[in-house]
């Protein structure tokens, strides 16, 4: 068995590049973990909208958390992101790599990541988990094979469950499907 990890830890940038070059639209939507009853909603929100519009035009649209691969399958299976939605897939990342990737590279470069404590989510999340912190929620979106045409982070400023600045699903499709 190998303990080979999966290239968007071992290296964020070709992940995606290789996932953005091979398709015409793509979104990766950051949420904070399996607990929060804001990220169920807005991933849903998001997810009905996927199957209702956009993934006819061809979206991949992808769930990322840091809370790492079982909070990111507890998350799955219990909102039917990818069963009901239409995700393509949902990851877990708890070494944040992908995120320090987008953060470091200037891509959300406002991305906040808080301990749980910070959060203010102690008595939601179980005793280590995340290691490296929460990232707080945010997004990024790809047209036309890999041109970033739409960005998006909390900034880190709600508290507790609730953000609510996230974009409305209608106006982001709208703002990606118009990209030249």
């Amino acid at each position: 068995m190998t303990d080979e990890k999966p290239l968007y830890i071992s290296n964020p940038e070709k992940w995606l590049s290789d996932l953005t070059q091979g398709t015409d639209f793509v979104g990766i939507v950051i949420f904070e973990g399996s607990w929060s009853k804001y990220d169920k909603h807005y991933l849903q929100k998001l997810g009905k909208y996927n199957k209702e519009k956009m993934q006819a035009e061809g979206l991949k649209l992808i769930a990322w958390t840091s809370e790492g691969e079982e909070g990111a399958k507890k998350a799955d299976e219990q909102w039917g992101l990818t069963k009901n939605y239409g995700y393509s897939e949902v990851i877990g990342d708890e070494s944040n790599a992908l995120a320090t990737y987008l953060f470091d590279d200037c891509i959300l470069e406002h991305l906040t990541t808080k301990t749980p404590e910070e959060a203010n989510v102690k008595n939601l999340v179980g005793e280590g988990s995340y290691p490296n912190g929460i990232v707080q929620p945010g997004m990024i979106w790809y047209a036309h094979h890999g041109s970033l045409v739409l960005q998006w982070e909390s900034k880190g400023e709600s508290v507790g469950f609730f953000t609510p600045t996230r974009p409305n699903p209608q106006g982001t499709f709208y703002v990606i499907a118009l990209v030249p």
